[in-house]
């Protein structure tokens, strides 16, 4: 079960735009660091897969230079993103850095994703604060409540 804090801020971020693996790994690593580990994206992946929150997909540089989803099963989309995928490294053998910009895959955000972005209440920077708080390089910009961590 996802803690409900890193769900509304990844189905956020997810909001915006195709997510990066990378950016599943800052979150996690954030806002729950004592469950952080490489399995622990995976399966935080694999659960809002699996709830109809996501989409599997990733760019399509050879036809459409954007991005598009993967017409293939959940298991095989987790064994891309865990072991690589069209030249790109996997979580589970990827270095931090490569982890932080592999284009493994990108997460888009389905209809089910959005009412449930919906339930949870919004901007949640507004709810819990900002993660990043006391970050320079990494804080978000505005008047949020304080962060507990």
């Amino acid at each position: 079960m996802i803690d409900r804090r890193l769900e509304h801020f990844l189905l956020y971020e997810m909001s915006d735009d195709w997510m990066p693996v990378g950016a599943f790994a800052s979150l996690i690593r954030r806002i729950t660091p004592d469950a952080y580990s490489r399995r622990q994206i995976l399966d935080v992946i694999s659960e809002i897969a699996a709830r109809g929150h996501l989409r599997f997909g990733g760019w399509a540089m050879e036809t459409s230079k954007t991005w598009e989803p993967w017409a293939v099963p959940h298991d095989v989309a987790m064994s891309r993103i865990a072991n690589g995928f069209k030249g790109s490294v996997g979580v589970l053998n990827a270095t931090d850095k490569e982890l932080a910009t592999t284009e493994v895959f990108r997460a888009d955000l389905t209809d089910a994703g959005f009412a449930r972005l919906s339930e949870l209440g919004g901007d949640p920077y507004e709810i819990y604060g900002d993660p990043w708080e006391g970050d320079p390089l990494m804080a978000a910009e505005g008047d949020f409540p304080p962060w507990e961590h």
